[in-house]
């Protein structure tokens, strides 16, 4: 099992509905947008200049599991006028999730962990995330609630994220990057990320 940043050469992953979703990009009214032939791929472009990637995708041999969608908080349009943001300016926001078996909890927390390196190797002070206030028990081992297009709070919270601000039932949580230590297991986004890394045990 791997784990691949999703940019501009990697986005053919994506399934169809997502590689042309611009629900996070939304920020106005679409009369006060500026024109533009793909508001998708201009974003795109946008954060990976800025960052690199736009996310990250789980894969298992050829076949894909699963991927998250991540960028500066500035660059998420939609994040500033959704209940308990804006999202605070040091953070990348972590926008959404796409498993194709949503309750593989397991390849979820991994990518999460992925994506945790990788921001905490480009230095990125914090990662945030919307979550529903409460999910339902039958909804545990679901880390993101698509239809709500929110995060499980259980999940965040297993994973180190803490709560910050409430507003009805919308929570924005956030895990501070530079409290994260190595683990004996290290993220392949570790070895990516630092040329002639030793292989680590697992």
């Amino acid at each position: 099992m791997r784990a691949i940043d999703l940019n501009g050469a990697t986005r053919d992953v994506l399934a169809p509905v997502c590689r042309t979703c611009d629900w996070w990009q939304r920020g106005r009214p679409a009369e006060d947008r500026p024109a533009s032939p793909s508001p998708r791929l201009t974003w795109e472009y946008a954060v990976e200049a800025e960052a690199g990637f736009f996310g990250r995708a789980l894969l298992d041999g050829d076949k894909v599991l699963g991927w998250m969608h991540t960028a500066p908080a500035h660059l998420v349009s939609c994040s500033h006028s959704l209940p308990a943001g804006p999202p605070a300016a040091d953070a990348f926001l972590l926008m959404c999730s796409y498993f194709y078996d949503e309750q593989y909890l397991t390849g979820f927390q991994r990518l999460l962990q992925e994506i945790q390196a990788a921001l905490k190797h480009r230095r990125v002070a914090a990662l945030e995330a919307f979550a529903a206030t409460r999910s339902p028990a039958e909804e545990r081992f679901r880390g993101y609630l698509r239809e709500a297009n929110l995060f499980n709070p259980e999940v965040l919270e297993g994973n180190g994220f803490r709560p910050v601000r409430r507003v009805a039932d919308v929570s924005r949580y956030r895990l501070e990057l530079a409290t994260l230590v190595a683990t004996s297991r290290r993220s392949r986004s570790w070895e990516e990320l630092e040329p002639g890394a030793a292989a680590q045990p697992v």
